[in-house]
């Protein structure tokens, strides 16, 4: 059986993890990247800096694994989705790249908004306008730093980036550049009419060709063995936008299983043979087996919420963690007076309304306020679900991975709110393992993803809703919605 390394590329850390073809871990390691905030509205990292990282976490891996690079039989890619990581003819960064959290673009969405260009553009591309898609931050470049747009050569994203530094070849991934509004769900290719409509028509003559996620990207060269310790010709793989590796890690393959990550993003991933019809524009995108696509809503009201308050007010002590579950067990069969509105990173209702802590009062304890931040992060979760179960009806049950999945109490709760059986992947990374399995498909371990996954389940935790639990947490998620609603209303009256 071989060995395959999965590289796993966060809007912070780099991860690097090698795995059996089957899924067993071998090693894992961890680098923590620097985010760049020089104005506002501004998420930026230093591409250079970025490739360090990889190179370090790769021989860090190695090292641990006591393996000899040659055992390595390829490399495969999770990343995260939107941004840019341009580069010039010569090969080399067009600036900082981008991460997905980037804002700079909002008023350039704003105003294409009120101009009617998303009823243009969605029909085609099927994704709604957001700040930090390619063609937003292609369109501002073009507008606010002419010079620098002029000089991309290549529109790459993340992974496509990092493939490009250990292979010299240059290509975009079709799960991520399948969410980039340059692209076509229909046709699933680049679509010059998004371009135009966008502003950027010469991004036509900038485009890379597109791959499929276990598709053969080129081979570690000589100069990237050097810097990062794998082996002179190590085949390297397309690779996997992370939401749809959290899927694929998950075991998802059909759309009886609904995929959520809950970490700083809270997102629901539904996988069909089909693009459905909606009256919402859901975001849609290619999956990584042939013929199916992935449909998915997020938003960043999730775990990040809670560890803003870990941060704040218990002196960033992880151990805590255990109290708060702790205290959420013992409150568990009764409704809280309080809610948690999630959104200091932003809201899933549209506008910029802030987050809050709405019914304070002298009695109440930090317990209280955790069991408030817990349901919160859940309730707004559920918003994500619940259009999904509306778009597709034929799910049955949840698979979630991400940091809260440690607690049981509350993956219970999202059990419960949600009315459907949840699964939990026993993980430690989840997109490592994704990118080493496509790796895997790739390299012919097996005939394909569907294969793979059957061949290499997770582990799973399960959770079942209790009717009692679900009728009372309902009931205060009805509150929940009431004044988050009122407050995104005010929220938009005084801007």
């Amino acid at each position: 059986m071989g060995i395959f390394l999965g590289i796993d590329v966060g809007g912070t850390v780099i991860k690097a993890g090698l795995y059996r073809a089957d899924g067993e871990e071998l090693a894992i390691a961890e680098r923590d990247g620097a985010t760049i905030a020089a104005r506002p509205g501004f998420s930026e990292r230093n591409m250079e800096a970025l490739w360090d990282d990889v190179c370090a976490a790769i021989r860090q891996t190695l090292h641990a694994a006591a393996l000899d690079a040659g055992q390595v039989r390829g490399v495969g890619f999770s990343a995260h989705g939107k941004g840019l990581y341009a580069i010039d003819r010569y090969g080399k960064p067009v600036g900082n790249g981008i991460l997905s959290s980037d804002n700079r673009a909002a008023e350039t969405v704003a105003a294409l908004q009120r101009a009617g260009v998303d009823a243009q553009t969605y029909p085609r591309s099927l994704q709604p306008l957001w700040p930090s898609h390619p063609a937003l931050l292609l369109r501002w470049l073009k507008q606010h730093q002419p010079a620098q747009y002029a000089a991309v050569d290549r529109i790459l994203m993340a992974h496509d980036y990092l493939r490009f530094r250990l292979t010299g070849e240059a290509a975009a991934e079709v799960t991520n550049i399948s969410g980039s509004n340059l692209f076509n769900q229909h046709s699933g290719a680049y679509d010059p009419t998004l371009m135009a409509a966008f502003g950027i028509e010469e991004a036509a003559e900038k485009t890379a060709p597109v791959i499929g996620s276990a598709q053969l990207a080129g081979r570690v060269t000589a100069g990237a063995a050097a810097q990062c310790g794998l082996r002179a010709g190590t085949a390297v793989y397309g690779g996997l936008f992370d939401v749809v590796g959290a899927a694929l890690s998950s075991g998802v393959a059909d759309d009886r299983t609904l995929s959520a990550v809950a970490g700083t993003w809270s997102i629901a991933t539904c996988v069909t043979e089909r693009l459905i019809p909606a009256d919402y524009p859901y975001a849609w995108g290619r999956y990584c087996i042939d013929g199916r696509y992935f449909v998915h809503e997020g938003s960043p009201t999730s775990a990040g919420n809670l560890a803003w308050f870990l941060r704040q007010f218990c002196a960033d002590d992880r151990q805590r963690y255990a109290q708060f579950n702790a205290w959420v067990a013992e409150r568990c069969e009764r409704p809280s007076e309080l809610l948690f509105l999630p959104y200091l990173y932003g809201s899933n209702l549209g506008g910029n309304t802030p987050g809050g802590l709405i019914g304070l009062s002298a009695h109440h304890e930090m317990a209280d306020v955790v069991q408030a931040i817990y349901q919160g992060i859940v309730f707004s979760h559920l918003i994500h679900q619940q259009r999904m179960v509306r778009l597709n009806p034929r799910i049955e049950r949840v698979r979630m991975t991400g940091g809260p999945t440690q607690s049981d109490v509350w993956m219970q709760m999202y059990a419960d709110a949600g009315n459907l059986p949840l699964d939990v992947v026993a993980s430690r990374q989840s997109g490592c393992r994704a990118a080493a399995l496509c790796a895997a498909v790739g390299a012919g371990e097996y005939a394909g993803f569907a294969e793979a996954i059957a061949a290499a389940p997770p582990k799973l935790r399960c959770f079942y809703p209790a009717p009692a639990a679900h009728r009372r947490l309902r009931a205060q998620q009805a509150r929940y919605l009431a004044v988050a609603q009122a407050l995104n209303e005010v929220n938009d009256a005084n801007n």
